[in-house]
């Protein structure tokens, strides 16, 4: 029975296993050499296993609680099915092996366990909060308040959301595209 929590884990490891992101990302880190930084921000809608991206591995708990479903500890061999060690307590989905590279030149930044003090039992409400970047208030965009003004130099390529529509993280009073 497929049920939404396996369609889930095998969309993400679908799209990690197969480039999807580390093709771009790649791309966009190539493309920093010697300018300005880029910050490359993934908000994955439909809710992604946090738990299984970024393993806990060194938390007896986890397994306990996982069983089924928890990614095995790293080995010395790194078996295709083990966590990727990165610091010896979390250790990154095998499927997203293509993103170790960005770590280890730390060119990834992964913040874990982040959320809202908001109540709401709303899932729409919920990333509407979370891409506005205030909790119980929907507004502009957290990503557009941080684009600095536009200038006579500014690019019209310098906010893109790759998407159908803006998402509510880039949309205000800063211009911003989106590109399906």
């Amino acid at each position: 029975m497929l049920t939404r929590r396996i369609f889930l884990r095998g969309s993400a490891i679908f799209m990690a296993g197969a480039g999807a992101a580390p093709f771009w990302l790649g791309r966009a880190a190539a493309a920093t050499q010697g300018r300005r930084k880029i910050l490359v921000a993934i908000f994955q809608r439909g809710a992604a296993d946090g738990l299984n991206v970024v393993v806990p591995f060194a938390e007896k708990r986890y397994y306990e609680l996982r069983p089924t479903i928890g990614i095995p500890v790293p080995s010395g061999s790194n078996p295709p099915n083990g966590a990727i060690d990165l610091d010896g307590r979390f250790g990154l989905n095998p499927a997203l092996q293509p993103l170790k590279g960005m770590w280890d030149r730390q060119m990834l930044a992964i913040v874990e366990a982040t959320g809202s003090p908001d109540p709401s039992r709303s899932h729409f409400d919920a990333q509407d909060y979370m891409e506005s970047g205030t909790p119980g208030l929907k507004g502009d965009g957290w990503l557009n308040r941080a684009l600095p003004p536009a200038g006579p130099d500014t690019s019209a390529l310098r906010a893109i959301a790759i998407s159908a529509s803006l998402p509510r993280t880039l949309q205000g009073d800063r211009s911003a595209i989106a590109m399906q």
